[in-house]
């Protein structure tokens, strides 16, 4: 069963210079950043400007991003803001979710949830 979601969607895929920003607190860990995955990020359905819902987002998708690499506590990202995010992620949006599995949608609380 096909079931529509009343959720839109912010796509963000890290990008070389991110991840060169890893680098510098993860020396010792191998970042293979040539095939990132994207984390797609369930926001309100309705919206009109991508830049308007982007830049009331944008911060928790940075805090998201940081918390998935981050195993310091060193990583910063103070450089990334509104105005440059695009130069480290590639950010997509959309306002149509389609969920083709036919079991319930669950949440689960992980070490990434505060």
């Amino acid at each position: 069963m096909i079931k529509i979601l009343n959720r839109g969607y912010i796509s963000v895929t890290p990008k070389t210079p991110f991840w060169k920003e890893v680098e510098k607190v993860n020396q010792s860990q191998i970042i293979n950043y040539k095939n990132s995955e994207a984390t797609i990020y369930l926001i309100e359905e309705d919206f009109w400007d991508d830049e308007v819902i982007l830049k009331k987002h944008f911060k928790n998708i940075i805090l998201s991003e940081k918390r998935q690499v981050d195993t310091t506590g060193e990583l910063k990202l103070a450089q990334i803001s509104f105005e440059n995010i695009r130069d480290y992620f590639d950010i997509s949006l959309g306002n149509l979710v389609i969920d083709y599995e036919d079991k319930p949608l669950q949440i689960t609380k992980d070490d990434l949830s505060d």
